[in-house]
């Protein structure tokens, strides 16, 4: 079938919908631009968090991440931790918690073949644009490009924030190859480190001695915990994927390696409002904030008058 896109609803708000024979994706362009919900016709399975509230909570620009409605894909920029910019012409600003866009509305239109949207940054003059569309091969392919609009160049990090659902058993693949180096960002049972702590990855002996293997999740709410870490070298390759192992479904994400070269996963067994899931948060600067990516030499820049472009795709395989 050729593609469908039409204004909907989500909840109790306004929902812009696209859809081919395999995928329904739901955006939401007044309240940051998200993907709502990803849904596997087949199956009916929804891969992303949905939160279990009647209505939706919106979240106001420089709110409460975590109190709103806090599911689904959302974009993280120009940072994921609050931060004040550190240098002139902007040093002292606030960035806000989980950045600018996630809590702006976004202008939109329903173009021929493909849903496009942009906001415009509040306290630093840079327009977001993305164009969202089905690949002829059924990929969802979400187009970004960044623009800075003064004379001086911009600190920034873009990282994808998709709440996957998990399930018990379920499989994190890269294309890492062999033993790697994580370095961990936080983890509420200590067991892998404190932040800035290098840790062995994907098998990893604990100071107790127990051993984990990181790339497959036990998916247990019950347990109450969360970790997140990030990957020491830069992805050789841009994808990266969740395989359930209820059925081999696989969600692969695929992006720019150039542009979009490092990769953060969250984990949260039930630590976190109860859901089960993970947060694949490939990005173009690591560990959550742009001052500290820059400190480490894993940064990106915005160029003074400049552009940035990625993009980011969705793919199901069984």
């Amino acid at each position: 079938m050729k593609p469908i896109i039409s204004v909907t609803s989500y909840k109790n708000i306004k929902a812009v919908t696209i859809e081919n024979e395999q995928l329904i994706a739901q955006f939401l362009p007044d309240y940051g631009g998200k993907m709502a919900s990803l849904i596997q016709k087949k199956t009916a399975r929804e891969f992303l968090v949905q939160a279990p509230n009647e209505l939706y909570r919106v979240l106001e620009y420089d709110g409460d991440y975590v109190d709103a409605e806090c599911s689904g894909f959302d974009d993280m920029f120009p940072t994921i931790d609050k931060v004040y910019y550190p240098e002139y012409p902007w040093k002292g600003v606030e960035i806000p918690d989980h950045g600018e866009v996630c809590g702006l509305r976004w202008d939109y239109e329903i173009r021929a073949d493909c849903l496009y949207m942009a906001v415009n940054g509040v306290r630093f003059p840079y327009k977001l644009e993305k164009w969202i569309k089905f690949a002829p091969s059924g990929k969802l392919n979400i187009s970004y490009k960044a623009t800075n609009l003064s004379n001086y160049a911009f600190d920034f990090l873009w990282a994808a924030h998709p709440m996957i659902n998990a399930e018990a058993g379920g499989d994190i693949l890269v294309p890492y190859q062999g033993q790697q180096e994580v370095i961990t960002m936080f983890s509420t049972d200590g067991k892998l480190g404190q932040y800035g702590d290098q840790i062995a990855w994907p098998n990893f002996v604990c100071k107790d001695k127990s051993k984990l293997n990181l790339a497959t999740l036990e998916g247990n709410s019950e347990r109450k915990l969360a970790y997140k870490y990030y990957f020491k070298d830069k992805i050789p390759e841009g994808w990266c994927a969740y395989r359930y192992k209820s059925d081999g479904t696989t969600l692969k994400l695929s992006f720019p390696e150039a542009e979009v070269p490092y990769l953060g996963v969250w984990i949260n067994e039930g630590d976190f409002k109860g859901f089960n899931n993970l947060a694949l948060e490939m990005c173009t600067g690591s560990l959550d904030r742009p001052d500290v990516a820059k400190r480490f030499g894993q940064n990106s820049v915005l160029p003074a008058n400049g552009e940035y472009a990625w993009y980011l795709d969705f793919e199901v395989t069984e």
